[in-house]
């Protein structure tokens, strides 16, 4: 049996947008570096849209929810990117959120595993 190769220092950067969106959520990620591997899916929102209707702001029920794994060194830099790409400031538009993660585990090809291991005798 193989060993198991654990990450630890890594964040799960959700994003919820309007449908149509996820397109841009990717685009902004890839654009600073990020994207090796990203999870999209629709979703249907609940609750906002009565809530945010009264202040005369119409928010779409269909969602896109992107999920991308990112590290902790890059995921200020993407949390940004993706805010000002899709316009989070913008009431109804979206949201996103990072949760750290104590380890993930998955396929790490050795030449990935050896640039790892170089830049990490380099930095210390």
């Amino acid at each position: 049996m193989t060993e198991i190769t654990y990450l630890t220092d890594v964040s799960l950067l959700t994003c919820v947008v309007q449908q149509g969106y996820g397109d841009a959520v990717l685009k902004a990620a890839r654009d600073v570096g990020a994207i090796t591997g990203a999870i999209g899916y629709d979703a249907r929102g609940y609750g906002a849209r009565e809530r945010l209707g009264l202040l005369g702001v119409a928010v779409e029920a269909e969602k896109d929810v992107i999920s991308i794994l990112v590290s902790t060194d890059q995921q200020d830099a993407v949390f940004d990117s993706i805010y000002r790409a899709c316009k989070l400031d913008v009431p109804g538009r979206g949201y996103m959120y990072l949760t750290p993660l104590d380890k993930v585990a998955s396929y790490i090809p050795e030449s990935v595993m050896a640039r790892m291991q170089k830049s990490r005798t380099e930095d210390g």
